[in-house]
């Protein structure tokens, strides 16, 4: 099985909502979510993360990934940061979050179903919360 990355489904849900210039799209196989995701300069995922029912604030989704333009800021939940550039293959073990200061395309791997999980459970959290 193979597609063009441009071709896989787009994603729409919350994060790229509400995340200026994320754009993602993604294919299900074997068990694993492969996905394509473009960051515009300045993406921020800590802020979209925080207060949104997830626990450290952080994401809770192993990912390994290639690096194919720009580079992404890792942040742990210890604080540590780990830059991975252009060129990079990474594994991303969770609790995470990212910053892209330059922006960033990035070719990642999860185990299917966890990025969905954790979207959903962020949106109901919101949903919950903002009738209050």
């Amino acid at each position: 099985m193979h597609k063009k990355m441009m071709d896989m489904n787009p994603v729409d849900d919350f994060v790229t909502q509400n995340t200026p210039g994320l754009k993602i799209w993604e294919e299900r196989w074997g068990g694993m979510q492969c996905a394509f995701h473009v960051f515009a300069p300045g993406t921020d995922f800590t802020d979209i993360l925080k207060g949104k029912g997830l626990e450290h604030d952080l994401c809770g989704v192993e990912h390994w990934a290639y690096v194919i333009k720009g580079s992404v800021e890792v942040i742990y939940l210890d604080g540590t940061i780990e830059v991975c550039r252009a060129g990079d293959a990474c594994f991303w073990p969770a609790p995470h979050n990212f910053k892209s200061k330059e922006g960033a395309e990035i070719l990642q791997f999860s185990t299917d179903g966890g990025l969905a999980a954790q979207g959903k459970r962020i949106q109901e959290f919101v949903a919950k919360h903002m009738k209050k």
